[in-house]
């Protein structure tokens, strides 16, 4: 099983975003430590205080004039669409495909293809809908399916792109760290080509791997195809990750 940028356990993934964001410049010092002074992100948490609530919106303030899912990308300046498709391009990510994407799936004619939307829904498809997006029953951690699968001998590859803000880097590997693993082969780059490092990685006991994919966000295959392509393809062959530095 291969799952990428994926929340693992709330309360790991949680404080892993907050250091992540003050690490990275974003959220201040003094709103991090509000935060972890006045919320409780554990799973048995009580409603959160006035103070917690406060102190959050503050955090978000400072998010909310970045993209999130990258840190460092430019944000969409305009969502019009145009006549012809634009020319797409994978070594630079378009900000406002987000809102091609919305688009094209809402057409009649895609959804008939797709043999989608034959009842004839009231609302439009979105990527994040408020409409289905309404969870009761969502576990705080998914660790126990994790240490299931490995338990029965599968395979886990964990990766993560290196400037996701919203399930950052730091979140996987504290959400990693509670399972208690131990490490079988320690931290080190990934090579897509010969000379350019792909991201870093780590593999457990348990057949557990850690991979960060350079400078991807949260969804990584739009970020960095070629990178994700290396990623899914050495998975699916059951090799490890190019090391050439270890063989230089």
């Amino acid at each position: 099983m291969q799952i990428g940028n994926a929340l693992i356990n709330d309360e790991t993934d949680t404080q892993g975003m907050l250091d992540y964001l003050e690490t990275h410049a974003i959220v201040s010092d003094r709103d991090v430590y509000q935060i972890q002074k006045y919320c409780n992100f554990s799973s048995n948490a009580s409603t959160p205080s006035r103070d917690c609530i406060a102190a959050r919106e503050a955090a978000l303030k400072e998010i909310s004039y970045i993209n999130i899912y990258n840190i460092y990308a430019p944000l969409c300046s305009s969502s019009n669409l145009t006549a012809q498709p634009k020319k797409t391009s994978i070594f630079r990510f378009d900000p406002c495909s987000e809102y091609y994407v919305y688009a094209y799936m809402n057409r009649p004619d895609v959804q008939e293809a797709l043999h989608a939307n034959v009842t004839r829904l009231t609302h439009d498809w979105e990527p994040c809908s408020d409409v289905i997006h309404k969870w009761v029953d969502s576990p705080s951690t998914i660790i126990p399916h994790l240490q299931e699968l490995m338990a029965n001998g599968l395979r886990v590859w964990i990766f993560s792109g290196d400037i996701d803000g919203r399930v950052p880097v730091t979140s996987t590997k504290y959400s990693i760290n509670k399972m208690k693993l131990l490490i079988k082969t320690a931290w080190h780059p990934w090579f897509l080509t010969k000379d350019q490092v792909g991201g870093y990685t780590q593999v457990y006991e348990g057949d557990l791997t850690f991979a960060t994919v350079r400078e991807a966000g949260h969804e990584v295959p739009s970020y960095q195809p070629a990178r994700a392509f290396s990623l899914i393809k050495h998975f699916l062959e059951g090799k490890p990750l190019p090391d050439i530095s270890r063989h230089n």
